[in-house]
């Protein structure tokens, strides 16, 4: 079996939830400007994988934030289509927004974290609102 073949086969088991039992949840993330809808599919969080999304979303959303200031070199887009991507992971694994608490809190001051929720769609400003 290639190497590509191999990995393909891996991926897909993983994805199905091969061996444990569990399924995978999916969520569709719609288009956003030239970016073409996608969707994640994730296996369930467990409190290690939630935490580990919660770090990744903070860090995400630190550089969204950044760049959605006037001075900022270039436009936020990038980094919110990154942050929805995180974002659907994040949901996709069933995680309680709590653990979004101390990553956000740990990365962002108060007034990123002002920005950062007012800058969000409703729905997801909602559960980041929630986990704060």
């Amino acid at each position: 079996m290639t190497p590509v073949r191999r990995l393909s086969l891996l991926a897909v088991l993983a994805l199905a939830g091969c061996g444990g039992g569990s399924h995978g949840h999916a969520q569709t993330v719609g288009a956003y400007g030239s970016f073409a809808a996608t969707t994640v599919a994730a296996l369930p969080g467990g409190p290690a994988n939630c935490r580990k999304d919660g770090e990744v979303f903070a860090r995400d959303a630190k550089r969204f934030v950044a760049h959605s200031t006037t001075t900022a070199a270039y436009p936020a887009d990038l980094y919110y289509v990154i942050l929805r991507d995180d974002f659907a992971d994040f949901q996709a694994r069933g995680c309680a927004p709590s653990y979004l608490h101390d990553p956000l809190v740990r990365r962002l001051t108060a007034p990123e974290r002002r920005v950062l929720v007012a800058d969000l769609p409703t729905a997801m400003a909602a559960v980041v609102r929630s986990g704060l």
